[in-house]
């Protein structure tokens, strides 16, 4: 069956999944719904283990066969002063509590097209696993934070079955994302969208829909011949090919090959820096082994050994171990006043590190880009300019993607608050094109973006009409800063 862009591909409901830790207060844990503050009814706590949050007595009712064991260990686990923990465990738990219930396969509803894929005849790769130091060392961990969540009475006798779960996480566990954030917010083991193979660019995307309990909606970014020919994304596509690759092949075990991967191209302006010719702004690509290749512009080649290439080289390294290390102690940062004294001077760092970095470093280039994103501020002129070139890094890297849709949305939005109307109207032009296709017109963002394209086409009108009545004496009028509710 060929499918047209934007075509609903597959809905299926996840057979396990889990809300990660730090999103378990913002979303119900049964439909995934996210109540918006002022104008849905607030969430409510399970009041046994005071973790899970429901919707109401319905879903809560729902998710009670999945939540029993995992609420009466977390309930113990708070009396003793444990951490809850992460989203892994807790998902293989439930795995290992669905077997043991004997339930191997999908209710006849939760899969459309309706799908045969079982617990059975998912893939497992268990002889690559086992035959791995590292998967062998992670799997010994694994077990080892699982006993003591699950406590060994809810631990099954037979070991090989607890490989077998372990195995099939491994290879086809789904991050979910819920369409607003360009993040995960849970994990996943569903039957019927397992079925996907993988590309780097992929031609399918995916995101969780509430409307009838937690679904995963797969929808076609382009013309797709057939279901055996549509692909998703199982990684990060701003990470360079090496890494992806490698990463595939520690998870899923193949070796992609997809259009990205074979892009040397795209590989190189991921090291990128400024053409040093006056009067110049193109970009020098650089190859794996940091061989300088011409100007994307002028076609000025540097020779590998000039101080420029060893400096960018040096400047490159330094920036992503500055990020690697700021982004380290921004998860662990608590909210003490030393705390947040030493997260606000290694921020100070990181802006005296990108006043070099961007005499040299090409807007294109991965380290420079993931060095701005911790600097843009939608508030200041500077942090304006960062955000936009973030932008455009996503634009080129995700292409037409829903993590280009959602930013543009908030772009949007800000623009809106700033009274740029004519910048916000294209930005929103560009939303509302791509979310038709990933999101469709029913998702709430999709929602927020029409809000936003009526409130600039509102305000540049007002504007423009107080400006044309008294040039001189009229103030600006009056907007309260705009971001979409869904997406804050």
């Amino acid at each position: 069956m060929p499918y047209k862009q934007g075509d609903v591909i597959m809905r299926n409901k996840p057979w396990v999944y889990v809300l990660d830790e730090k999103h378990a207060s913002s979303y119900c844990h049964y439909c995934f719904r996210r109540p918006i503050e002022g104008e849905s009814t607030p969430l409510k706590r399970c009041t046994q283990c005071q973790f899970a949050q429901f919707c109401d007595q319905k879903c809560a009712k729902a998710a009670w066969k999945d939540h029993k064991t995992e609420c009466k260990r977390l309930l113990l686990g708070r009396k003793q002063g444990a951490e809850v923990p992460e989203a892994n465990i807790r998902l293989l738990a439930r795995i290992i509590s669905k077997v043991s219930r004997g339930e191997r396969s999908d209710p006849p509803d939760a899969c459309w097209p309706s799908c045969d894929r079982t617990y059975d005849s998912l893939c497992t790769h268990a002889d690559k696993i086992q035959s791995s130091i590292l998967q062998i060392t992670a799997f010994t961990m694994t077990i080892e934070k699982l006993v003591a969540f699950l406590g060994q009475e809810n631990m099954p006798d037979d070991k090989e079955t607890i490989k077998d779960a372990y195995s099939k996480l491994i290879v086809n566990a789904m991050t979910l994302y819920d369409g607003a954030r360009p993040y995960g917010i849970g994990a996943a083991l569903p039957l019927g969208a397992t079925r996907f193979d993988h590309a780097c660019k992929p031609n399918a995307d995916y995101m969780i829909c509430t409307t009838n309990g937690c679904e995963i909606v797969i929808r076609a970014l382009e013309d797709i011949a057939s279901i055996e020919d549509v692909r998703i994304c199982y990684c990060n596509c701003m990470d360079m090919t090496r890494q992806r690759q490698t990463l595939l092949q520690e998870h899923y075990y193949f070796l992609c090959q997809c259009e990205y991967c074979l892009d040397e191209h795209r590989d190189n302006m991921m090291r990128s820096v400024r053409c040093p010719q006056a009067f110049c702004d193109g970009a020098i690509p650089m190859t794996e082994i940091f061989t300088p290749k011409p100007c994307t512009k002028c076609g000025h080649l540097i020779p590998k050994n000039d101080p420029f290439v060893k400096k960018s080289i040096d400047l490159m390294s330094k920036v992503k171990d500055s990020v690697d290390a700021y982004t380290a102690l921004f998860e662990d940062t608590g909210n003490s006043t030393a705390d947040q004294r030493q997260l606000s001077s290694a921020r100070n760092d990181l802006s005296l590190l990108y006043t070099t970095a961007k005499k040299t470093l090409f807007p294109l280039n991965i380290f420079y880009v993931k060095l701005i994103v911790h600097l843009t501020d939608q508030e200041t002129e500077q942090g304006w300019k960062l955000y936009l070139e973030e932008t455009n890094a996503y634009r080129y890297y995700h292409g037409f993607s829903s993590f280009l849709g959602i930013r543009l949305v908030l772009q949007g939005g800000y623009q809106v608050g700033a009274r740029k109307f004519e910048e916000a109207k294209k930005s929103l032009e560009e939303a509302e094109r791509i979310l038709t296709v990933t999101h469709g017109i029913d998702h709430p963002v999709f929602k927020d973006m029409l809000t936003v394209r009526r409130c600039a086409d509102l305000q540049d009108i007002v504007w423009n009409v107080a400006r044309f009545i008294s040039p001189r004496k009229t103030k600006s009028p009056s907007f309260p800063s705009f971001l979409p509710k869904f997406l804050v």
